[in-house]
């Protein structure tokens, strides 16, 4: 019989039973039911077996194809490390990607890596990542150059400390390039930073910030020539600025000849003592604002019905800085050096390597930024003074380059700040039974480490947090004294007109300057010398995390006479030195390109994300110091050298993988217990003393009575000669040749 008859044959049989032939083979091959699998004359064994072998053979031919098909998106050029290529890469959409070119490789590992069980139970987890990296991994063993996972991976867990072992077993499991690939990667992250910064210096407006920064240098074995030891070194940053920063072509030569003339005007300091009236306007106005809402915030007033009324709006900023994506600054950190700035050489070698490392220091180069370039200098109070002191000392060189009149040593507000906290802190500390003072509050709040101000470690940290907290405390008592009430719920019914009239009376009362004229020029029978020393000093704070540099500037005047009352003679000079740039020596571009660009910067693009230039520093040094620093033999001068312009990118990448994965939160701040125990505490011990009532021949033991600084410096400026002497030490003719010749000049 021919097999078309008997193929016909046997299709008729099976139809004439009711059979089809995927039920005939499935009962084969399959077993059926339970007669079916019983019965001896079967056999499905045997075809069960090669069906088996055939459909995995036809699978694996078909992963084979994906595998291959998908094998480019994995590719990794040995060139793609720059930090933009490094932290593009979208997780998400690549893993669309790999699922859409490779469905059956997918769907597979999708079934053996997730059970239906699963499935319906978790729907906030998925297991695309993990089938995203079995991919990546099997990619990889077929070829390191299909890489592009774990060049991630291995850059991101040695940014993160992984240790060589670590990295030695996850190479050997396919997640990771191996650890001496890992080595070579900063090297080459730091090169490529490096050409990156040569390059923006020369088309980019820039500005420049460097500090001292002390390494730990510790050793495992000791030897006489091999001692665990302190040592200093120098870490700067270059800061990439917006094009629009970028000044004239005419500034260097502008600024020069306007400094010249303004060099021999000195600014009046009877207009900044009797303070512009528009300047006290404004800075009452923010006092208003904050004291209204230091009572909105409070937990009575959280079901107010007008808290968005117009009389809560803060007032206008007066110089604000704009934020956004745009915004946000670019910098690169250059290798760190062991060269110490502590002396006048030290700076000036300083100066020389940061121009080396720049690729500024040809003789082409030097002119053009002796005679081109206008290069703000920002550092702490130390740094500064030595840059000015070292243009001082070669105010009659040969040339522009050598008398560095291309730069403007420019003071960091952030050490500036903590200059001020500290300053508060010496006139208020008194002694823990003084009312109201500092050290009773930090004994209620049980504050350790606060009594003695220190420069290093977390005490400004920790004091500042408590100045805010005891300055909340003061107004929420001043609330209650202006108002007359035993407690701020009393208030909630009270229209917004009227809570805004109770602000202006209780700064009016309590924390103003005329207040405390008054109260002082009282008979001493009727003085309440308690009442007179509270102000509020939460404005400067407030103005730069918003980013207002109007705001910062009006409060100059304060910040002088402060400080010169309190006998801080180093930011006096830096005041003194900045109110003379604005007013005297700077022309209105550098004025501008000073205040918009060399005070503040902006890393995250948000409103309240401002922050002084040396305070990014900080964290820079920070960086160097302990998240990337290398510890025992490997931790030496020539690592940290090779390691520092690569931070920038290893701190991007970081992020860039925590956003990712969701895990932006853990370790990048602390956790801050609420402040509301704390502030009503001391509130309350505020009320019940009745320190902000008015009570005639209230007196203070001395040790317990705050100076009144503000008064100390304005006598102290005027009298003791402390602008005069600023003003003679800075009265210099400075040279104006241009001799370029090396024979002349050594």
């Amino acid at each position: 019989m021919e097999v078309t008859a008997k193929v016909l044959h046997v299709l008729d049989a099976m139809h004439s039973q009711d059979m089809n032939v995927p039920i005939f083979m499935e009962a084969l091959c399959y077993g059926g039911d339970d007669a079916c699998r019983s019965n001896p004359r079967r056999r499905p064994a045997g075809a069960r077996q090669t069906l088996e072998e055939f459909a995995i053979e036809c699978t694996i031919k078909i992963v084979e194809r994906e595998i291959e098909r998908i094998a480019s998106h994995f590719l990794s050029a040995p060139d793609e490390l720059s930090q933009e290529h490094l932290t593009n890469f979208d997780f998400e959409g690549f893993t669309e990607l790999i699922e859409n070119e490779g469905p059956v490789l997918w769907r597979l590992l999708d079934k053996f890596a997730y059970s239906d069980k699963q499935r319906s139970r978790n729907t906030h987890k998925g297991p695309n990542m993990v089938i995203l990296h079995l991919i990546s991994q099997l990619q990889y063993t077929r070829s390191n150059r299909r890489s592009r996972i774990t060049k991630l991976w291995v850059v991101y867990l040695k940014a993160c400390g992984l240790s060589a072992r670590a990295f030695d077993a996850l190479h050997a499991l396919g997640i990771v390039m191996s650890h001496k690939w890992a080595a070579n990667v900063y090297g080459q992250l730091s090169h490529r930073a490096m050409d990156e910064v040569r390059l923006e210096v020369r088309k980019s407006p820039w500005i420049i910030s460097h500090n001292n920064v002390n390494i730990p240098m510790r050793v495992f074995s000791q030897r006489l020539n091999n001692q665990s030891h302190f040592t200093s070194g120098c870490a700067a940053t270059v800061w990439v600025l917006p094009r629009e920063a970028l000044l004239p072509s005419t500034a260097n030569q502008d600024f020069r000849a306007f400094r010249q003339s303004g060099m021999t005007r000195q600014f009046s300091f009877g207009a900044i003592q009797d303070y512009d009236p528009a300047v006290y306007t404004r800075i009452k106005l923010q006092h208003i604002h904050y004291v209204l809402r230091i009572l909105l915030d409070s937990p009575g007033f959280a079901e107010y019905a007008d808290r968005d009324h117009a009389k809560f709006e803060p007032p206008p900023p007066v110089d604000l800085l704009p934020c956004g994506p745009e915004n946000i600054i670019k910098q690169y950190i250059l290798g760190t050096t062991d060269i110490e700035e502590a002396s006048y050489e030290g700076n000036d070698k300083v100066v020389a390597e940061i121009f080396r490392q720049l690729g500024l220091d040809s003789e082409a180069e030097m002119k053009k930024t002796g005679t081109e370039r206008v290069i703000p200098w920002i550092g702490d109070q130390m740094t500064v003074e030595g840059l000015r002191g070292l243009i001082r000392y070669r105010h009659e060189d040969f040339n522009s380059f050598d008398r560095m009149d291309y730069t403007i040593p420019v003071f960091g507000w952030f050490h500036l700040q903590m200059a001020l906290a500290n300053s508060i802190h010496k006139q208020y500390l008194g002694t823990s039974s003084g009312i109201g003072g500092l050290q009773q509050a930090f004994d209620l709040l049980h504050c350790k480490g606060l009594q003695k101000a220190e420069t290093k470690g977390p005490f400004w940290h920790h004091l500042d947090e408590a100045l805010h907290h005891i300055a909340e405390a003061h107004i929420r008592a001043s609330w209650l004294a202006t108002a007359k009430v035993e407690s701020l719920n009393q208030l909630i019914k009270k229209s917004p007109q009227d809570l805004h009239s109770l602000a202006i009376k209780l700064i009016d009362e309590h924390t103003s300057r005329n207040s405390i004229r008054k109260l002082t020029r009282l008979p001493d029978k009727n003085r309440d010398q308690v009442l007179e020393q509270f102000t509020i000093y939460i404005e400067l704070t407030a103005a730069m995390k918003v980013g207002d540099v109007g705001r910062m500037e009006d409060l100059l005047p304060t910040l002088l006479m402060r400080f010169a009352g309190g006998g801080n003679s180093k930011y006096t000079i830096e005041i003194l030195e900045l109110i003379q740039g604005l007013q005297q020596e700077w022309t209105e571009h550098i004025r501008q390109h000073i205040q918009k660009y060399c005070w503040l910067i902006n890393r995250s693009g948000k409103r309240d994300g401002w922050l002084p230039i040396d305070k990014g520093q900080e964290q820079n040094i920070k960086d160097i110091k302990v998240t990337y620093h290398s510890l025992g033999p490997g931790a030496t001068w020539e690592y940290l050298h090779k390691v520092s312009p690569a931070i920038p990118t290893l701190r991007a990448l970081q992020r860039h993988m925590e956003n990712e994965f969701q895990t932006i939160t853990r370790g990048s701040h602390h956790g801050t217990p609420t402040k509301e125990n704390d502030v009503a505490k001391l509130t309350e011990q505020y009320a019940a003393s009745n320190i902000h009532e008015y009570e005639p021949g209230r007196y203070l033991k001395t040790n317990n009575k705050a100076e009144d600084y503000i008064s100390n410096g304005v006598v102290d400026l005027e009298r003791s000669g402390t602008i005069e002497n600023w003003w003679s030490n800075r009265t210099y003719a400075r040279a104006t040749s241009e001799i370029w010749d090396l024979e002349v000049r050594a």
